[in-house]
């Protein structure tokens, strides 16, 4: 039986109202979600050295998961999708995605 390959869900934001996300960075910390859906951050924050055509501008998250589905339940969770991400709406340009690891 084939193990099941971690994901990691990979978030870029370009913040133009800080204020607001960082309420909704507190609001996703307090949540607990991550955790729930097995997930932990692997990273957060600004390239330390922006090589090709990257805009010193974009932080990322990057937080890895037990597998795609994991992943996928805490980007659905309900709690996320009314009561967190709302909070994030017009403070910044972000794109989301997740990719299968090895």
């Amino acid at each position: 039986m084939a193990e099941t390959p971690p994901a990691f869900l990979l978030v870029t934001a370009r913040v133009n109202d800080p204020v607001r996300m960082g309420a909704y960075a507190k609001a996703l910390a307090a949540s607990g979600l991550y955790e729930r859906h097995g997930g932990q951050y692997l990273f957060i924050g600004k390239a330390a050295v922006a090589l090709e055509d990257w805009d010193p501008g974009t932080s990322i998250v990057c937080a890895r998961f037990p597998g795609r589905a994991a992943a996928e339940a805490f980007w659905a969770d309900s709690q996320y999708q009314q009561d967190i991400k709302p909070l994030r709406i017009g403070a910044a340009e972000v794109h989301v995605a997740i990719f299968e690891g090895l």
